[in-house]
């Protein structure tokens, strides 16, 4: 299937599916007016706050805030992407999704990756099995009890062993007649320094499988189980296998965290999987790499709260340090549980259990609090290591994005450093001093269609995401689907909201090549587009004004819809529910 998936396709799916029965399929619904109630599946909800439009194919939740389509729905109910999201319905519906005709260059990228992926999966096969049964992984399985690891997590997450050996992998490709060639491209095989032949590359070592989002095998991890150097060793990057966007066990446990509605980030494989066999599945780690803004990103879709669990020593606590302003820049709550010096994840929760693992989880203090505990525990608490700590916390506080937050967390910083918040203010102006801000140029009407103060202001935002694509993060959960009056603009934002779920990006070719089938469509984002100015030293400001305009609009729609609940006679109805949740939106 192509990248991009035509809109015309997806609006057909989206007019076929009716998305209060596939949420139906998941949590009890029951008839409210116009709308459909029932308990939030993505947050703890005792009263109904979860509700589903059935005219607009919309869900919203009056709890968590979480809204958004079917498409959108599945991917948080199910952890799935986008692309699997809409293909899971399509098959539903009997939807067709053609190809777009692939070049020579994208059949042979196609192609390779399908080789590289079998041979990862033909090694991970003959590694489970030695560990299974092979007398040689003796030490290995007898490694693995002492860990507490049981063969259901085993087989889970399909441990293996690589036999010590330098040929043992070359002979079973050659027996099946697969290219040695395409192994070593893998990562599976080393080349000779002589230039002739290979040897394989992992050798008496446990084998941890590294699957992507998709649950496809694109590396492997080895350890040593005795004295050997390096302790850990893992696949080279590869056309398929690229560390830094790709998190252990985010295939498997995607769907817990979802559930959960928290997930837990630790650095090792043993650590994962004693968590795992403890009954805490809610888990990804790190493959001895920083964490990066693409692992967060992936982070972000499944829930908002996460917990860095990193080791107690100089390199740990670094590391949670730097990971932190990731996560405040893409609006994520984020704490950090600190162990006993003594102790990892593995250990502690083997000995401890999981009642105690919770209950020190419950106790993590958040991101920002914990860079200031460890500024002046470093720094002192001095006026000069209270300023030291003050620039360490600028790294949080410069690229926070939302103004109530930021507002928030400032005031926060002040109170513990004792600073007047202020100066502290003045020093982020300084800080973001010479960012590029944007500007919207006023004068070009938008088209004849589209008429009124409203419209023109729906335009203008549009318009303002056309040109400046990186803030479709900050604008992706602000509810525009659900308020937005034009038909014609509403399309567009579909459209490109799509593409953004496709993509990661918003390439405006690809908008286009997407709309293709829609030509009316494409028109109306060409003119959007060109109607946009580049910016001058407005970015703050214009920023805040149009989250504050989504914010407003929004509300309205659902104070509107709260409403007319209300004056819908019913069978069922919680007035009381329904006034709270209009008091929540004043």
């Amino acid at each position: 299937m192509s990248s991009y998936i035509p809109e015309d396709v997806l609006r057909n799916i989206l007019e076929s599916a009716n998305i209060r029965q596939v949420i139906g399929e998941y949590i009890p619904l029951k008839k409210s007016g116009r709308n459909w109630i029932g308990l939030c599946p993505f947050h703890p909800d005792k009263d109904p706050s979860f509700s589903v439009n059935e005219e607009k194919q919309l869900f919203h939740c009056f709890g968590c805030g979480q809204s958004g389509d079917v498409f959108k729905f599945l991917m948080k109910m199910q952890g799935m992407n986008f692309v699997e999201a809409v293909k899971f319905l399509a098959n539903r519906y009997g939807i067709n999704i053609p190809e777009r005709p692939r070049s020579d260059q994208d059949r042979k990228r196609h192609t390779e990756t399908e080789e590289l992926v079998g041979l990862n999966l033909t090694a991970v096969e003959l590694y489970h099995k030695n560990l299974l049964h092979s007398l040689a992984a003796s030490d290995a399985r007898a490694y693995l009890e002492r860990r507490g690891l049981k063969s259901d997590i085993i087989s889970r997450f399909r441990l293996g062993w690589a036999n010590d050996q330098w040929d043992s992998l070359i002979n079973h490709l050659n027996n099946k007649g697969l290219s040695l060639d395409k192994a070593e491209k893998a990562g599976l095989l080393v080349s000779r320094k002589s230039g002739k032949g290979y040897y394989d590359r992992f050798r008496g070592r446990l084998i941890f499988p590294i699957l992507d989002r998709s649950g496809r095998v694109v590396a492997l991890g080895g350890r040593v189980i005795k004295d050997g150097h390096p302790k850990y060793l893992n696949s080279p990057e590869t056309p398929i296998y690229n560390k830094s966007r790709v998190l252990y066990g985010l295939s498997q446990n995607k769907g817990a965290i979802t559930r959960e509605g928290r997930g837990y980030v630790v650095e090792g494989y043993m650590d994962l999987l004693a968590l795992a066999q403890s009954d805490i599945d809610q888990v990804v780690a790190t493959l001895g790499t920083a964490l990066t803004e693409d692992h967060v990103k992936q982070l972000r879709g499944l829930c908002k709260d996460w917990i860095l669990v990193f080791d107690g020593d100089s390199a740990g606590v670094k590391a949670a340090l730097r990971a932190l302003p990731l996560f405040y820049r893409l609006n994520l709550r984020v704490r950090v549980l600190s162990l006993p010096a003594e102790d990892d994840p593995d250990s502690f929760v083997r000995r401890e259990g999981k009642k105690a693992w919770i209950a020190l989880a419950d106790k993590a203090v958040s991101g920002l609090d914990f860079a200031i505990q460890q500024g002046l525990a470093s720094y002192g608490e001095d006026p000069e290591g209270r300023f030291r700590t003050t620039e360490d916390v600028m790294s949080i506080l410069q690229f926070i994005s939302d103004p109530i937050r930021k507002s928030l967390l400032v005031g926060h910083v002040a109170q513990k450093l004792g600073l007047r918040e202020k100066s502290l203010w003045e020093r982020i102006s300084i800080v973001n001093k010479g960012n590029i801000r944007p500007h919207i140029k006023h004068g070009r009407s938008t088209g004849g269609n589209i008429k009124g103060l409203e419209n023109r202001a729906e335009a203008k935002l549009i318009s303002f995401l056309l040109g400046r694509p990186e803030y479709m993060d900050i604008f992706g959960d602000a509810g525009l689907d659900m308020w937005i009056e034009v038909p014609s603009l509403r399309n567009l934002w579909m459209a490109m909201s799509h593409l953004y779920s496709m993509s990661g990006n918003l390439n405006l070719s690809d908008l286009y090549d997407q709309l293709e089938p829609e030509p009316e469509l494409r028109a109306l984002a060409m003119r959007l587009s060109e109607d946009f100015a580049p910016f001058e030293d407005m970015e703050e400001e214009v920023l805040s004004d149009l989250k504050r305009y989504c914010r407003d609009r929004r509300n309205k729609f659902l104070r509107w819809n709260v409403l007319e609940q209300i004056k819908t006679p019913a069978e069922v109805l919680d007035d009381e529910n329904l006034l709270k949740q209009l008091l929540q939106l004043r």
